[in-house]
C-alpha cells in the first residue's frame, strides 16, 4: 500500500514538472482564456487517470489513490472551468475503465459534489494556502466518509483511513511546496523575458529586440522585394529638461513621449527605445515619402503636446528626427541605420526640431 501511494506521489510530482514548462510563458490564474483553463484542466485529469492505473484496490470495487489532488490543482489555481474539466475525464475514466457499480458511482458523486465545493473555495478572498488547507480538508472528509460506508470491516476501515490521511497529507503538503516553487520560478522566468526585450521605463522594446528585429525586418525586405525605413528620434536639449526639472520630470517626458510615438505611427510598425532619450521606428513596407510624412507627423504631435507637471507647469519638447529609407534612398540595406544616424546628425546641426531625409 504504501509503496503505491509512494507511486502517486511521484507522478503527481513529475507531472507538477510538466505542467510548469507547458505553462511557463502564461500567469496561470482566474483571468486566462476559456481554452487555457479548459487545457489546464485536462492535463491535470490526465495525471488524475494515469493514478488511476496505480490506484490501491481495497476490495473488488472500492479503490484508493490520490486522484483528488488533481482535482485540488486545477481549483486552487483557476477555478470552476478548470475544475470541471478535470472532474469529467476522472468521472469518465473511472467509470469506463473500472466499470458501473455501487463503489464508482459513489465516487464520481464526490467528484462533483467536490469540484462545486472546491469552486466555491476558489472565490473566497483568502490566500492560496488557506484555500489549499480548506479543500484537502473536504478531500479527508468526503473520503472518509465514502470508506465508512464501503469499508464493513473495521480493522481493514481503520488501516486505510490511516494510510489514506497520512499519504494525503504529506502528498498534499510536498505538491503545494513544489507548486510554490514552480510558480515563483515561473514569475521570474516570465519577468526576466519581458525585461530581457522591454525598456523598464516606456515598456517600448530595448536595443538588444530592436537589433533583433531590424535583422528580421531587413532580411524579411531583401526576401520580399519590400520598401524599409527607419526613424531615429532625439529629444532636443533634454539634458536641460533634467538639469531643471528633476530626473523624476524626465522620466515622466520619455514614458509619455513614448506612448505619443506608438499614437503617431502605424500599429504594426516597431518602436523603441535605444538609450537616453533617442527612440526608433522601423516603418515596415514603407517607401521614403510615407516615411516622411509619418517622421513629420510625429515631429508635429511632439511639438504640440504639452507636458502636464506634477507641481501643474506646462512643459513643450521638440524632437530632430533623422529618416532613411531603401531603396529609394539607401541602395545598400545594410547600412540603412547608419544613414539614418547622419541624418539625424544633419537635423541637429540645422538647427533642431526638424525632418531630415537621407
Amino acid at each position: 500500500m504504501v509503496s503505491m501511494l509512494f507511486i502517486n506521489a511521484t507522478i503527481l510530482i513529475s507531472f507538477l514538472a510538466l505542467t510548469s514548462q507547458i505553462f511557463k510563458d502564461v500567469k496561470i490564474g482566474s483571468n486566462l482564456k476559456l481554452s487555457v483553463k479548459i487545457a489546464f484542466g485536462v492535463l491535470n485529469g490526465t495525471c488524475g487517470c494515469i493514478l488511476m492505473f496505480y490506484t490501491i484496490p481495497i476490495s473488488n470495487k472500492t479503490l484508493m489513490d490520490l486522484r483528488i489532488i488533481t482535482l485540488i490543482i486545477s481549483a486552487i489555481y483557476c477555478g470552476f472551468i478548470s475544475v470541471l474539466s478535470t472532474s469529467v475525464m476522472l468521472a469518465i475514466f473511472r467509470i469506463g475503465y473500472f466499470g458501473i457499480n455501487e463503489s464508482s458511482v459513489i465516487a464520481v458523486i464526490n467528484l462533483f459534489v467536490l469540484s462545486l465545493f472546491f469552486s466555491l473555495v476558489f472565490k473566497l478572498k483568502i490566500n492560496v494556502r488557506k484555500k489549499w488547507i480548506i479543500m484537502n480538508i473536504l478531500n479527508l472528509t468526503t473520503a472518509s466518509m465514502i470508506f465508512l460506508i464501503l469499508i464493513k470491516d473495521f480493522n481493514k476501515l481503520l488501516l486505510v483511513l490511516i494510510n489514506y490521511w497520512f499519504a494525503s497529507i504529506l502528498v498534499s503538503i510536498i505538491v503545494f511546496c513544489v507548486l510554490q516553487y514552480i510558480s515563483k520560478t515561473n514569475e521570474l522566468y516570465r519577468k526576466l523575458k519581458i525585461e530581457s526585450t522591454e525598456d523598464f521605463l516606456t515598456g517600448l522594446i530595448n536595443v538588444r529586440e530592436f537589433d533583433r528585429l531590424l535583422n528580421r525586418s531587413i532580411k524579411e525586405a531583401i526576401e520580399k522585394n519590400e520598401d524599409l525605413s527607419i526613424l531615429l528620434i532625439d529629444i532636443d536639449f533634454f539634458k536641460k529638461v533634467n538639469d531643471t526639472y528633476g530626473h523624476a520630470v524626465g522620466d515622466m517626458v520619455l514614458k509619455d513621449l513614448a506612448y505619443i510615438l506608438k499614437q503617431s505611427c502605424r500599429s504594426f510598425d516597431i518602436v523603441s527605445r535605444n538609450g537616453g532619450e533617442e527612440f526608433t521606428i522601423i516603418l515596415l513596407d514603407c517607401d521614403s515619402n510615407h516615411s516622411y510624412k509619418i517622421a513629420e507627423k510625429v515631429r508635429i504631435n511632439i511639438e504640440k503636446h504639452c507636458f502636464k507637471l506634477p507641481n501643474g507647469e506646462k512643459l513643450n519638447i521638440t524632437v530632430s528626427i533623422g529618416v532613411s529609407s531603401y531603396p529609394d534612398k539607401v541602395k545598400d540595406i545594410n547600412n540603412i541605420l547608419k544613414i539614418a544616424d547622419d541624418a539625424l546628425y544633419l537635423a541637429k546641426r540645422n538647427g533642431r526640431n526638424r525632418v531630415v531625409l537621407q
